[in-house]
């Protein structure tokens, strides 16, 4: 039987490792792509904005619904159903080029489709790992997102290496790099669809009428065996957002969620080789800069993975803010000397970039990276998880669709330096924020739902320092 747990256990990690291939890939696959567009001289500035930031208005929308949807279907079907979108999105996104509508929509069908994962697949990790492993559990997920950000770079400069570079190819060969730089996305998605079909549903959702669920209750099939919570009567959903002991955990997940936004990192995916091209690189080295950099935010995250129930999330977040914020200010001051001081843009200045997002990607990685959705699915509780996880991801997608839709006419009016000045000091904001999260570390599900409430003489804030243990 443990062995057979233990299999379990491992194939549910294999999706949820392909649901953050899906994402990562889903938002990284338009930076190779973006440059295409762009020298293709077919649609203006605010139209290529528009379209790369289609992706996060499809997300807002599914964040909408996506907790009612949660509670309604189950957190399986869901993972299925957002699958099953992104195999519809990219034949769209692929063979849409000249068509502005159809090229919009089809962007934003595949934004729903990471959407929907985002919201239910760390919850669905939450629900059905034990709590000893449920932070390495989550950082699979994370590594997998790194991972599709890699995938779909290198892919990139393959495509770069085979049709030429955004700035070098005719006219054909851009369109074909174009559609080249979606059509592969296909394949691992579909294993991720079929692989799906064949997972248990959450423990939480499918008991939450009943009451008395045991630790070893099985779920699925009889290979299936998972640590679960006492379950939620279906009287109590749903509960207020806003219930008075609520009100915390909810808020400091919305400005964690905020911030891991307006620190920039939706913005470089989308328009990494852009950037790199603006700070000196030409033709495919901005293409391999932006593999460069994807690449260390993978191994970095394997090892935030391997720390992250040890160290704490905590710590992980204080530390990965911190150096992120200097990360973020050096690569403004670089763009500050080109931009205010006349220093010319070329290979050096593009190399300073480069390391400069090197640091900036290895504290976020080790940090917000990973622990963003350990905070946000743990500082739920069981009552409010599903409404208040797609809420605090709609601030989320709010965030990065205003940012992603507008980057290029801000940066054509006031310039990189201010962009990057503007996250360097919303890391700021960050770091404060963390210092205030509670550790929830190795904790049960019912002790996270104990966690905020309060006692007759003791305000909130207080029970959670007493609560979070010292690492």
């Amino acid at each position: 039987m443990k062995s057979d747990c233990q299999f379990s256990v491992r194939y549910l990690l294999a999706i949820a490792g392909l649901g953050g291939l899906l994402y990562g890939v889903d938002f990284g696959v338009i930076a190779a792509a973006e440059p295409y567009l762009k020298a293709m001289g077919v649609y203006s500035d605010a139209q290529i904005s528009h379209v790369v930031g289609a992706v996060l208005l499809g997300g807002l929308f599914s964040s909408i619904t996506a907790g009612w949807l949660c509670d309604f279907f189950g957190r399986k079907k869901m993972i299925v159903a957002a699958s099953a979108m992104f195999l519809v999105a990219i034949p769209v996104v692929s063979l849409s080029l000249a068509s502005y509508p159809a090229l919009y929509a089809g962007r934003v069908l595949q934004g729903m489709s990471a959407g929907y994962m985002a919201v239910v697949m760390p919850m669905y990790l939450t629900e059905t790992l034990p709590p000893e492993i449920r932070g390495r559990g989550t950082g699979v997920f994370q590594f997998c997102l790194a991972l599709g950000l890699v995938v779909a770079a290198g892919a990139g400069c393959l495509v770069a290496s085979w049709y030429g570079a955004s700035d070098t190819a005719d006219a054909a060969g851009r369109a074909a790099a174009w559609g080249a730089n979606f059509w592969w996305t296909m394949l691992p998605v579909a294993v991720l669809f079929f692989g799906s079909l064949r997972l248990p549903e959450s423990p939480v959702w499918r008991k939450r009428g009943e009451w008395g669920m045991g630790n070893g209750e099985r779920v699925g099939d009889s290979s299936s065996v998972f640590q679960s919570s006492r379950p939620i009567p279906r009287s109590q959903f749903p509960v207020p957002l806003f219930s008075r002991r609520y009100v915390l955990p909810f808020l400091l997940a919305c400005l964690v969620l905020t911030f891991n936004k307006t620190t920039g990192m939706s913005s470089f995916t989308s328009y990494l080789v852009t950037i790199l091209h603006s700070a000196g690189f030409e033709g495919i080295f901005a293409n391999w800069g932006q593999l460069a950099v994807k690449l260390t935010n993978m191994l970095v995250t394997l090892a935030a993975a391997a720390l992250v129930d040890r160290r704490g999330r905590t710590w992980l977040l204080k530390v990965g803010t911190g150096g992120m914020t200097l990360g973020l200010a050096a690569i403004g001051s670089v763009f500050l000397a080109i931009e205010r001081f006349g220093v010319e843009a070329n290979n050096f200045t593009g190399l300073l970039t480069l390391f400069a997002f090197f640091f900036m990607q290895v504290f976020y990685a080790l940090g917000p990276g990973l622990c963003v959705w350990l905070v946000l699915s743990e500082l739920m509780p069981s009552h409010i998880r599903a409404n208040g996880m797609a809420t605090a991801l709609f601030m989320n997608q709010l965030v990065a669709w205003g940012l992603a839709s507008w980057f290029r006419p801000w940066v054509a009016a006031w310039g990189w330096s201010s962009m990057f000045f503007f996250f360097a000091a919303n890391g700021v904001l960050y770091f404060i924020t963390a210092c205030f999260i509670p550790e929830t570390k190795g904790k049960t599900l019912d002790e996270l739902d104990h966690l905020f409430e309060t006692k007759p003489n003791h305000p909130p804030m207080l029970k959670l320092r007493r609560a979070s243990p010292t690492t």
